[in-house]
């Protein structure tokens, strides 16, 4: 099977950026031990604070299919719905 990356673009509402990190953080932790994870990174544009991007590697499209199946990927998804500026860009490559 072929690598997977995901470049995954993220505007929170001014004010909410701290909060958005926090929920971030579990699921960065939880990515991180998925196995078919090789690698899981968030991003926050310095001279925009409220622009992030997820940089997200994983070993095939079944591994994919789990992180978007996983409860720390579903719990985040309902936690950041109050956050959002604007919807998710995701690209796939």
């Amino acid at each position: 099977m072929e690598k997977k990356t995901i470049v995954a673009r993220v505007e929170v509402l001014p004010g909410k950026e701290q909060a958005f990190l926090q929920t971030a953080d579990a699921l960065i932790k939880g990515t991180r031990a998925e196995e078919g994870n090789i690698s899981y990174n968030l991003y926050q544009n310095p001279s925009q604070p409220v622009a992030f991007i997820f940089y997200e590697e994983y070993k095939d499209q079944h591994a994919m299919d789990v992180h978007a199946a996983s409860p720390h990927f579903q719990t985040f998804g309902e936690a950041i719905k109050g956050m959002l500026a604007s919807d998710l860009i995701i690209e796939t490559f």
